[in-house]
């Protein structure tokens, strides 16, 4: 395994070296050579500054050439190059997606924590800081934008950093298109995409059927999503974008942790407990989303939104008192920002304000939980969570160096019925970054910036009490971030490296007690320390294109309020390494598209006292695509084998769990197909 491990991580540093050889041999051959590598316009950073120039990392994940090659069941199969990010639990649909860049978000028991979901410019985490990508439409994704590292004085409540993702906006030289995947363990799923456009109004159209038994024992999914997304031009500097989306799943259920020994006895095996109490998930989702773009000369843009979201679930968990929760959401927000642009020979010049409101309600009922059968109501109160954020924004540039500033004020309401009165957060956050050229297309750049973390409401109410109102002995987590790192574009590469070192405070982390086996409360655990170093490279010639990343970090316990048996702990569920080298070909024709994949993660643990360890693995992916064009529109079939060598390792870790239940294994060797063609 070592060596395996060694040559993975040397294959990911031979082609970094191999790289930078290959970007100071085109900057030395030209000075003046065209940049084939896109800069495309970003989002997440607030301004359209170009990615090489800003004073922090950013990683841009362009979907537009190789959406179709995957099979769109996790946002997990997108986000393996970006280093620094983790992503767990992509086969337990009832859990969603746990993902963490540089440690933060690792807590979450289901879902995502300490990130901020934006989904065309409109935020899909709640004021609470609660995340879910279970009603994302993935066929449609054409970038992702991840801003790694503290982001609160941009984003508010988000100690990890940003997920921006956005989504096409018609289907490119067709109408309509139809897609049908089958694959291993019963999958099934049907996408069907129609393009209404006009010279001033495009329109998107998606719904997409994902049906599957799942790898393990009582792990299926049925699921529905509906997404309409709407321009329109209402002059030649106003643009009007409407957002709809729906989500129904049925049934999505939860096999459960196992211990190593039932792991080594069945690993296809569900925990008996889970099966005998039937847990499973059952969700509607509704979202509408409206926003506003408006220039004003050449100097003054607003961006204005607001939405309204609905999530109606039902869940039942693997133990009686309270075991079955029928979760009412309402939450709602708007938020704009002003823009000023001001430039001349020497300076560009920007600031922008910003302000964002939101409201959050949950009505959460608790029953009891017979055998799989509901019993009488147990806990019942409402919930609430309303957020204030103001915010500026400055950016000087001139032809050497780039100064962008940021100061954030949040203030956070949190109460419930059962509550006398309600809890106030109040915070104030700073980012200062500075960027210098070296040379042409080469840059380094500093950063300093703090964030925090409030607890969301779903852990507030979990209370090791078992009585209602909410732990309000819960604090917020607060952390320090310090970065610096270099990046240079080349004519065919780019490269990117960054150290960072973060401080943090009150860290929430999950356990369980043995009088709830299954259900995850919540405590402050002290201060951490993470410091690491994260590379990335990418590069293109002729047919082929070739990225890689390494990251190498340490994530520890450490400071005065830690308790003692925890100091120099490592941070559960998080690896110290990790590596990814993905080598893509496609013919002269376009016709055929090949993509090979290799991802190495390191070692880490399960629970805070760092004696349960999950050993480092190894997995590949390989994944190909043939196009033929007709007059009247383009077939495909498509095609994969995930896990290639059939490693044995585990899709998600339950921290802390109550007796060893830790672990939940991996699929081995399975393979997906299927047929699209539009016209």
């Amino acid at each position: 395994m070592r060596v395996v491990v060694r040559r993975i991580c040397g294959f990911v540093f031979y082609g970094l070296l191999f790289l930078s050889i290959e970007n100071i041999r085109a900057q030395n051959t030209s000075q003046t050579s065209t940049i084939t590598l896109e800069e495309v316009s970003l989002s997440a950073s607030k301004f359209d500054t170009p990615r090489s120039v800003l004073p922090f990392s950013l990683s841009v994940i362009n979907l537009k050439d190789v959406q179709a090659l995957h099979q769109q069941l996790s946002l997990q199969e997108y986000l393996g190059a970006v280093p620094g990010l983790f992503s767990l639990n992509a086969n337990n649909y009832a859990q969603d997606l746990r993902i963490s860049i540089r440690g933060f978000g690792a807590r979450a028991a289901f879902g995502i924590r300490g990130i901020k979901i934006i989904v065309d410019g409109i935020p899909e985490t709640t004021p609470d800081g609660q995340g879910q990508l279970d009603n994302l439409p993935l066929g449609l994704l054409q970038n992702i934008e991840v801003l790694r590292g503290p982001s609160a004085s941009l984003y508010g409540n988000a100690s990890g950093g940003v997920l921006s993702l956005n989504t096409v906006d018609r289907l490119e030289g067709e109408s309509v298109r139809f897609r049908s995947t089958l694959g291993a363990f019963g999958l099934q799923s049907y996408q069907l995409s129609a393009s209404l456009n006009s010279s001033k109004t495009t329109s998107l159209f998606y719904f997409n059927r994902t049906q599957t038994n799942g790898y393990r024992t009582f792990s299926g999914l049925e699921q529905n999503v509906f997404n309409a997304k709407i321009k329109h031009k209402l002059s030649s500097k106003s643009l009007l974008q409407a957002q709809l989306n729906y989500t129904q799943s049925p049934r999505a259920e939860d096999a459960g942790g196992l211990t190593m020994d039932e792991v080594m006895a069945d690993r296809n095996q569900a925990r008996q407990r889970n099966v005998a109490f039937d847990t499973f998930e059952k969700v509607n989702q509704f979202k509408v989303g409206l926003r506003w773009l408006q220039n004003w000369r050449t100097q003054w843009k607003l961006d204005t939104y607001a939405f309204y979201s609905l999530r109606d679930f039902y869940g039942k968990l693997p133990f009686e008192n309270g075991g079955i929760i029928d979760l009412y959401r309402n939450y709602y927000g708007l938020g704009s920002r002003l823009t000023y642009t001001e430039e001349n020979e020497d300076l560009l010049h920007r600031w922008q304000i910003g302000t964002e409101t939101a409201l959050q309600r949950d009505q959460r009922d608790r029953f009891l939980n017979q055998n799989g059968t509901q019993g009488a109501n147990v806990f019942s109160q409402e919930e609430r969570f309303g957020s204030f954020g103001l915010y500026i924004l400055d950016e000087v540039q001139s032809k050497k160096w780039l100064l962008r500033t940021s100061l954030r004020f949040d203030r956070q309401n949190v109460g419930a019925d059962t509550v006398i009165e309600n809890q106030i957060y109040t915070v104030l956050n700073l980012s200062v970054g500075l960027s210098y050229s070296l040379a042409p297309q080469q840059r380094i750049f500093f950063n300093f910036s703090t964030s925090y973390e409030t607890p969301a409401l779903s852990e507030l109410s979990a209370n090791p009490s078992g009585e209602e109102g909410l732990n309000l002995s819960l604090d917020p987590s607060r952390a320090i971030n310090y970065e610096a790192g270099w990046k240079t574009l080349g004519e065919h590469t780019r490269l990117e490296a960054s150290f960072f070192y973060i401080k943090s405070s009150n860290e929430i982390l999950p356990y369980e007690l043995e009088a709830f086996p299954g259900r995850s409360f919540y405590r402050n655990t002290g201060a951490t320390e993470r410091y690491g170093l994260e590379l990335f490279g990418e590069a293109r010639w002729d047919q082929w294109k070739l990225q890689a990343s390494l990251t190498q970090a340490a994530y520890l316990f450490a400071g005065a309020d830690t308790t003692s048996d925890m100091e120099g702990k490592r941070l559960p569920g998080i690896p110290n390494s990790q590596a990814f080298i993905q080598v893509e070909y496609t013919t002269t024709s376009s016709q055929w598209r090949f993509q090979l994949t290799g991802e190495h993660i390191g070692k880490f643990y399960a629970n805070d006292s760092n004696t349960a360890a999950v050993d480092a693995y190894q997995r590949v992916r390989l994944q190909a695509r043939k196009g033929i064009s007709f007059a009247w529109g383009e077939v495909a079939v498509f095609g994969g084998v995930h896990n290639l060598f059939n490693t044995f390792y585990f899709d998600n870790i339950r921290l802390n769990a109550f007796g060893g239940r830790h672990y939940e294994p991996a699929p081995g060797r399975n393979f997906f197909g299927g047929l699209s063609f539009g016209f």
